[in-house]
């Protein structure tokens, strides 16, 4: 009876090896490969603090649903050439917010992969997950498309029982300025989108409020539309009033004088809507 089961031991200890390696071999994008980055860009105090508990346990499952597959895909329609097994770079950018009783994960995937030539192939997603009961469930995601800026980020503002969001891609990251003066350095420019929700019990009504300068047009195939400006800025003014603007390159109109274009747009929130608020012309001196 000892001698069967010491076998019986034995041959459980040596199974079990080899269940332990090949559950490692299955998962190779491990949540240690990624970079996570909290983007707490709240202009209204809408965006929510975690806990350091809380923090770990949204990273390790955006980390697990990192959605490598489909941006592989992406990657390699736009190289033109096969992608490797695993990206090079990972990053997570995301934020929490409420609204209509729920939190939210804003979610913004990046994934980088070598290409032939030398360079990299970088790849974006966006994605909404609701956190239940039962878990976070993702209710909303964007198709990938090919990045164009390193950086990812979230502005949110509560504006009555709605959150107005813009998501910007490119642009500085300067969280060393005021809440009201949060905006990209001159010379970079970037894209952006601006949108809010409505939760629904299968997923969200999403609407897109992205204004556009006329003269500015960007090709991308970005989420939503695309404001392609400089100096893009989310800010409240003195008046509790959202304010977004956007200006143009500056050019010479002569041969002292600089002028760089720009527009403003006010959210009006019984409308749900940017409204156009002036056409602003910054003028310089070129001495």
């Amino acid at each position: 009876m000892i001698r069967s089961s010491l076998i019986l031991l034995l041959f459980l200890s040596v199974a079990a090896i080899p269940g332990a390696s090949a559950r490692a071999r299955s998962h190779p994008l491990a949540v240690r490969a990624i970079q996570f980055s909290p983007d707490i860009s709240d202009v209204a105090d809408s965006v929510i603090r975690l806990s350091p508990r809380e923090e770990w346990r949204v990273e390790h499952f955006l980390g697990a649903m990192f959605p490598v597959w489909q941006m592989r895909r992406c990657a390699r329609e736009a190289s033109g050439q096969s992608a490797s097994y695993l990206p090079v770079y990972r990053r997570v950018t995301y934020s929490v917010i409420s609204q209509q009783g729920f939190r939210f994960v804003l979610v913004g995937y990046r994934a980088e992969w070598n290409d032939a030539g030398g360079g990299t192939v970088a790849v974006n997603e966006l994605a909404i997950y609701r956190m239940e009961s039962t878990g976070p469930n993702q209710v909303w995601r964007s198709r990938p498309w090919q990045a164009s800026y390193p950086e990812l980020h979230f502005w949110t503002s509560k504006c009555g029982w709605r959150n107005v969001i813009l998501f910007q891609d490119g642009g500085s990251d300067d969280r060393s300025s005021t809440v009201d003066d949060r905006s990209s350095t001159e010379g970079e420019f970037g894209l952006a989108s601006v949108f809010s929700f409505y939760n629904e019990p299968k997923g969200l009504y999403i609407r897109d409020l992205t204004p556009s300068f006329p003269w500015l047009r960007a090709r991308e195939r970005f989420p939503f539309r695309a404001l392609y400006g400089q100096s893009i800025s989310f800010r409240i003014d003195e008046a509790r009033e959202l304010i977004l603007s956007a200006s143009d390159e500056p050019y010479n109109i002569g041969m002292l004088r600089i002028v760089r274009p720009g527009r403003s747009w006010r959210f009006d929130p019984l409308r749900g809507r940017f409204e156009q608020m002036k056409v602003f012309t910054e003028v310089t001196s070129n001495e």
